[in-house]
């Protein structure tokens, strides 16, 4: 009981304290391990610069694990569950990327991560996984035509997609919502750049940033950016 009680306080101390923190675009944007570390250590996960990686990584999953998505934001659930598939590909090792979709009810009906460095396959990145495993899947029929998303499907990933997983929702026809944006690599904000038929297709439907809470998206930063931590990846 006074541990319910404890997290039920937790969480209303966290949502009082960030429900109204606006986060600067220049938040999205780390450029050094030293950077990265002061920005853990400012969550309120109690995370210390002298940290081992797994200390770090056990009390991000604690702190996520708990957080009650805040109803001010609408998005705020959907970007917790894209949040918890950036992390379980972490701990897998893998890079901090989730995505989920969600059917026109609001109901989630797949989720997947990033998984280039555990499959070793250079296209599976969060989208690309998710939308791959669910059209591969029996439980996709009654949701696609041939291989184009029936209205109301919408992809909720932590991070602003890529040029290539933009073109890949974009072929889909889902409307598709990020929590964090990307500055340096995101797709959305560049869509000028695409040639006139890929422009065209892309706007038929929607790509906007979702709108979930300043802590969510901050962790979507900073599970993207894990990598920072102890250099996974090609050498």
């Amino acid at each position: 009981m006074k541990k319910i009680f404890f997290i039920s306080i937790f969480n209303l101390v966290v949502k009082l304290s960030l429900a109204q923190e606006a986060v600067e675009l220049s938040y999205f944007v780390t450029n050094s391990r030293e950077e990265y570390i002061q920005k853990l250590v400012a969550l309120p996960c109690g995370i210390h610069p002298t940290d081992a990686v797994p200390a770090i990584l056990s009390k991000l999953e604690k702190f996520l694990t708990v957080y009650q998505p805040n109803s001010t934001y609408k998005d705020d659930a959907l970007a917790k569950e894209s949040n918890l598939q950036a992390l379980k590909s972490i701990n897998e090792g893998g890079y901090g990327i989730g995505a989920i979709l969600v059917d026109a009810t609001g109901k989630i009906i797949a989720k997947a991560h990033n998984e280039q460095i555990q499959k070793h396959r250079s296209d599976l990145h969060g989208e690309m996984t998710l939308l791959t495993r669910f059209e591969e899947s029996n439980e996709s029929r009654p949701y696609l035509n041939l291989y184009v998303y029936k209205p109301g499907m919408t992809v909720f990933s932590s991070a602003e997609p890529c040029p290539m997983c933009f073109i890949r929702l974009a072929s889909a026809g889902v409307n598709t919502k990020y929590s964090t944006a990307g500055p340096d690599d995101g797709m959305v904000g560049r869509v000028d750049c695409l040639p006139r038929y890929w422009k065209e297709l892309a706007q038929k439907h929607t790509f906007e940033k979702g709108d979930c809470s300043a802590i969510m998206q901050k962790f979507s930063h900073l599970l993207f950016f894990s990598y920072l931590l102890d250099g996974r990846g090609p050498k």
